[in-house]
């Protein structure tokens, strides 16, 4: 029994003297300098205190004392290198939506359009940002110009394409309005194209339990192909469902200017919807008027034409889409002050509503 507890007490011994030396290692680590230092310290004092008594000035002592000094004042380096690195090695913590947001935001440009602005070649994170907010969608068929069904996700969806507005062509109780057909055509032959991907925004669904987004094919948005193409208006904004709002309006003051599609008809399309019955009657008047206009020239009557598309207009001078986010923009490009009817003039950026944009 005595040989068993004076070997497990040894054993307690080694195990304590191990402990001690790693203890001594580690404040050596961090603290030799300063022990030296002191050491040396005292070491000098010792010496100052022998030549003191015996009225000799000590040579040592000074030496010492001059060594301390030096290894003190490497000890406080030291420490001041050791914090320097410890926040250099701290991980800089940035939100997550500092990330997200960012002064470059990507803005879509029409078919037709001409860019006007600087054109930045360093990389975007909007449109990376955007890029992940997009859904890869198969299409299973067409409804009618701003509405159809696709696989989204393995599930059928119905999707609603966001911040615009096609005439009806299958709406219950509604006839089947002027340019619907064409819209609802153009659409489909769109969508057939494939490669489609669906950008959602902050509210994925409306009431009806419909998909809601910005449709993408290949690069080109069907959302602005649509009211570049007079088959739309800018209709059903709501926040916060308005990321591309003020691009699209101006897409739309060049296109009614342009008078095509829906705008070809007089006060058709308005802000409420659109009114067949006005279009009835200004159709209803040309006719009348070509046909006193033919038989007033003899001409034998001819069958009533059918309604033509007008076709969206090549960029020119005059038509060119030109986007100005703000004033300060514009007057960066040196297009300030923007008169009513010139490529880029908005009414939200004529404060004062005189017909003049920028002019300050």
């Amino acid at each position: 029994m005595r040989r068993g507890s004076n070997k497990n007490i040894g054993t307690a011994k080694i195990l304590g003297f191990v402990f001690i030396i790693m203890i001594v290692l580690a404040i050596i680590q961090y603290f030799g300098l300063l022990i030296i230092a002191g050491g040396l310290g005292y070491w000098g004092y010792k010496r100052y205190q022998i030549g003191k008594a015996a009225n000799q000035k000590s040579k040592s002592a000074t030496v010492l004392f001059s060594l301390a000094s030096i290894f003190f004042v490497f000890f406080l380096i030291n420490i001041t290198v050791h914090k320097d690195e410890t926040k250099v090695a701290a991980p800089a913590i940035v939100p997550v939506e500092q990330t997200v947001k960012t002064e470059l935001k990507a803005e879509p440009v029409s078919a037709n359009a001409v860019q006007t602005s600087p054109v930045v070649t360093t990389a975007d994170p909007a449109k990376e940002t955007n890029q992940k907010n997009r859904l890869p969608i198969t299409l299973i068929e067409g409804t009618d110009g701003d509405t159809f069904k696709a696989l989204v996700e393995g599930k059928e969806e119905k999707i609603r394409l966001l911040l615009v507005d096609t005439p009806e062509s299958v709406k219950q109780g509604t006839p089947v309005q002027p340019f619907a057909k064409e819209a609802s055509d153009f659409t489909l032959k769109q969508l057939k194209k494939g490669n489609l991907e669906l950008e959602l925004d902050i509210s994925e669904r409306d009431k009806y339990g419909r998909l809601l987004g910005y449709v993408w094919v290949g690069d080109k948005m069907l959302n602005e192909q649509l009211l570049e193409q007079g088959y739309a208006r800018v209709a059903y904004v709501y926040q916060p469902n308005v990321k591309y709002v003020d691009q699209f309006e101006a897409i739309q003051t060049t296109t009614k200017k342009a008078g095509v599609g829906i705008w070809s008809l007089e006060n058709y399309a308005q802000e409420d919807g659109f009114h067949e019955q006005v279009a009835k009657k200004t159709t209803a008047t040309a006719n009348s008027e070509n046909k006193h206009n033919s038989s007033s020239s003899h001409d034998k009557p001819s069958a009533p034409k059918k309604e033509v598309v007008k076709p969206a207009p090549e960029p020119t001078e005059s038509t060119e889409y030109v986007f100005y986010k703000n004033c300060s923009e514009a007057k960066a490009d040196g297009a300030a002050p923007l008169y009513e009817g010139e490529p880029g003039y908005r009414p939200k950026l004529d404060r004062d509503h005189d017909g003049v944009a920028c002019e300050r």
